[in-house]
């Protein structure tokens, strides 16, 4: 599991190795300066037939920047140097190695808003351009000379690798704060920051690479960093192996709640995709318009008619069947195509509080929960709700531009606030955990977003949580199975054809290749 940090937290963790471990700055920028000189020798071929111009800023990403253009010039590659800014100007290790790189005889530019013109020719003539000028330190737009550069280099259409993170984004939040470079490569130092996977930032970051620059790991647990990028290691330790001797009732009996009068389709979906976690056993407890179509597709749920308004929906009667068929059961999904019908909303205000099993709320269970604030508090077991931007902002209260601006935090603190696994839907999905953890989802694509997808996630973790994962690890387990078997349609298919049965269909590869 990747640890992904602020830049706040990136400079704590520097400077815990600077003062604590007694490793010199100096050491560490040109760790990092070396490693990336040796990025671009693996990733552009015929290297010495081609030459870098790689653009300084005045600070330590200039520094880095000095120090691979001194590395690629001893190894015999043409480098010239663009330092915004005056060499006399620079300090500390910065300045050390601006003068290393000039003295053995790099070419170092200085320019100003009078020359830059001047310049163009070494953009027009260069092969890649390495953008050294601001890294995670930037927190305001750009103007002046550095948008002017900025501008210049993604005009020059050049192959281009930025160090740590691409100059004019905004290392923390996932935004472009104003003009910013546009990446092919971009060489993340020591760990990745949380734009380097977060939307729209994350777009412009091109393929992204770890480094290596010797930080101990001391002193990145020292940090104690909460959030977490999700790989596949991390979901292969959290299924079990089957043993031989089993049978359907060792794998949990899931109960999904769902569905009304158009919308039984969501019912059948979320039961098949929890079969296809390995559920044992699925029971769709459905209104009585949906239940005649769904007591034979899909074949392999059981069900259960459900009493309901006339509108077709769930109605207060069903309370009674409803708390009667939990009884044994391992996970109960509620809410996908349920509608949020007032006698519906008052069903749901009276069945959680009761629930003892882990519980899975989507979609119209969400935007019940949105009617009625208080429930969520009642509810008095292992909880996981997963919201969109949308019904994240009915259940809590805050702005979708304020969720969309802050997706990390606000998950975060309404996961710790109501003592809930939250899954907040979006490119990156991101799972937060009550004691504050944060994980950011990898997997996934555009054709996700279509009718359905959700309620097959929503059974994915309900059929995970049925088999004995706790709800934070079935929900973890989860979206990145959702995920990949979306990535693996889009494989050999497209994104743009991709619909929920599709998912589906992909589940078991993906199980496979996470299993095996």
């Amino acid at each position: 599991m990747q640890k992904v940090v602020t830049a706040s937290e990136m400079q704590a963790i520097d400077h815990s190795t600077i003062d604590d471990f007694g490793i010199p700055g100096l050491v560490l920028m040109e760790n990092a300066g070396l490693a990336v000189a040796s990025l671009i020798h693996e990733n552009i071929p015929d290297l010495l037939e081609k030459k870098v111009l790689i653009v300084c800023g005045k600070g330590n990403n200039g520094g880095d920047g000095f120090v691979i253009a001194r590395h690629l010039f001893i190894d015999g590659v043409t480098v010239d140097v663009l330092l915004l800014g005056k060499r006399r100007q620079l300090k500390s290790d910065a300045k050390i190695n601006a003068d290393a790189a000039f003295k053995i005889g790099v070419p170092i530019h200085e320019v100003t808003e009078k020359n830059l013109n001047a310049q163009n020719h070494l953009l027009r003539h260069c092969h890649i351009i390495v953008d050294a000028l601001f890294g995670t330190g930037l927190s305001k737009p750009t103007g002046g000379l550095y948008e002017k550069v900025i501008k210049k280099v993604n005009a020059a259409k050049k192959h281009v690798v930025a160090v740590d993170i691409p100059s004019g984004v905004d290392s923390d939040s996932g935004h472009l704060i104003g003009p910013h470079i546009k990446a092919d490569i971009t060489a993340a130092l020591a760990l990745l920051k949380r734009s380097h996977l977060l939307f729209p930032a994350a777009e412009s970051m091109g393929e992204v690479q770890i480094l290596d620059i010797s930080i101990p790991q001391e002193a990145i647990e020292k940090q104690e960093i909460p959030v977490a990028w999700l790989e596949l290691e991390d979901i292969q330790s959290l299924i079990p192996k089957r043993p031989t001797n089993t049978h359907k009732g060792d794998y949990g009996h899931t109960l999904v709640v769902a569905g009304s009068k158009g919308k039984g389709g969501a019912a059948g979906l979320t039961g098949l995709a929890a079969l296809r976690a390995g559920a044992g056993l699925v029971t769709l407890a459905i209104p009585e318009t949906c239940h005649q179509a769904l007591e034979f597709n899909p074949l392999e749920t059981m069900s259960v008619a459900l009493p309901e308004t006339k509108s077709g929906c769930v109605s207060t009667k069903a309370i009674d069947i409803v708390l009667k068929n939990l009884s044994g059961k391992n996970a109960l999904a509620i809410g996908p195509g349920l509608s949020a019908e007032k006698e519906t909303v008052q069903l749901l205000e009276a069945l959680l509080p009761q629930v003892e099993c882990p519980l899975v709320i989507d979609a119209d269970g969400i935007n019940a929960l949105g009617k009625s604030r208080k429930l969520i508090d009642r509810i008095q077991t292992e909880t996981v709700l997963t919201p969109h931007p949308k019904e994240m902002y009915r259940l809590s209260g805050w702005s979708v531009q304020d969720i969309l601006d802050q997706r990390v935090e606000r998950a975060r603190d309404f996961a710790q606030e109501h003592g809930v696994t939250l899954l907040l839907k979006g490119a990156r999905t991101l799972v937060a955990f009550p004691e504050g953890t944060v994980f950011i989802n990898p997997t996934g694509n555009p054709g996700m977003a279509t009718a359905g997808s959700g309620d097959v996630l929503a059974g994915l973790i309900a059929g995970l949580a049925s088999q004995g994962l706790s709800v934070p690890s079935a929900t973890a387990a989860g979206a990145f199975i959702h995920g990949m078997a979306g990535d693996l349609y889009a494989e050999t298919q497209h994104e743009v054809p991709l619909i929920a049965s599709d998912l589906l269909d992909k589940i078991p590869e993906a199980m496979k290749r996470i299993l095996n």
